[in-house]
């Protein structure tokens, strides 16, 4: 099993149903993992990434369980700010997943820009508006990454939770035993 087919599994179990999105390159993995899973978890496709995030929002408002989205990269990322700024000050349980560009093409520790294509640093940028924002770098903590956003974003005071999911983490298999 890869990262994405592990985290739609792990979703299903939690008992989410249904999923808010808008699709882009560096998504596709995890995308791929949602529609092998079609008959149990419903993809809702938004014209925005915005609305993407205003949709799980609005979701788990009324279901009381946890809204999720997905977006692609960079300014797909972005583009969902609005809605996790609402769930943060609302308390309302909300999981974004926005691909990101393979770890060999992110930023490196000097902070200089390497060459991944609409690359942003989404984790530095959400952590005021989430109760929880990581990007995975090695697929072996990524089951210990996504218990803990789903706890964080349903118990205690409830709110958003990012996890920038770089596209060959999303491929990588894991051992889930």
């Amino acid at each position: 099993m890869n990262c994405s087919e592990y985290l739609v599994d792990y979703l299903i179990k939690k008992g989410v149903a249904d999923v808010f999105g808008y699709s882009g390159g560096y998504i596709v993995p995890f995308m791929d993992a949602l529609y092998a899973r079609k008959d149990e978890i419903k993809i809702h496709v938004c014209y925005n990434e915005q609305g993407c995030a205003y949709a799980a929002d609005g979701y788990a408002r009324m279901s009381g369980n946890l809204g999720v989205y997905f977006t692609t990269s960079g300014p797909g990322a972005v583009n969902a700010f609005g809605g996790l700024a609402d769930a943060w000050f609302d308390g309302i349980p909300l999981m974004g997943i926005s691909g990101n560009v393979p770890t060999n093409e992110q930023r490196g520790f000097s902070g200089v820009r390497q060459n991944g294509f609409q690359e942003m640093e989404i984790v530095s940028m959400t952590k005021h508006i989430t109760k929880y924002s990581v990007s995975p770098n090695h697929a072996e903590t990524f089951p210990d990454i996504v218990s803990r956003a789903y706890k964080l974003a349903t118990t205690g005071r409830k709110g958003g939770v990012v996890i920038d999911f770089p596209y060959d983490i999303q491929k990588t298999s894991i051992d889930c035993r």
